[in-house]
């Protein structure tokens, strides 16, 4: 197994365990963005996006302008793609 794919594994086990934390959210996105699944990256900052709106706990601003900055590629690249 290539290590990209198992860090996608191990953020997989991360998520089940804690589903509303963002930040694990966001780390799966880059590495499904480095092993070229850009649509499922999109949907990780997705969902990282939404849990963030849901929260009632302060939340980062590096996290926030991470996922902003990530949710504007999302929208670039299915613009581009003719599917936005």
């Amino acid at each position: 197994m290539d290590d990209l794919e198992l860090m996608v594994k191990r953020c997989d086990e991360a998520i089940e365990q804690t589903p509303d934390q963002a930040d694990l959210h966001r780390d799966r996105a880059l590495v499904l963005t480095l092993l070229g699944h850009q649509a499922k990256a999109c949907d990780d900052v997705a969902m990282a996006v939404s849990l963030l709106k849901q929260s009632s706990q302060p939340v980062d601003p590096m996290l926030q302008h991470e996922l902003r900055v990530r949710q504007s590629s999302c929208k670039q690249s299915r613009t581009m793609a003719g599917s936005d």
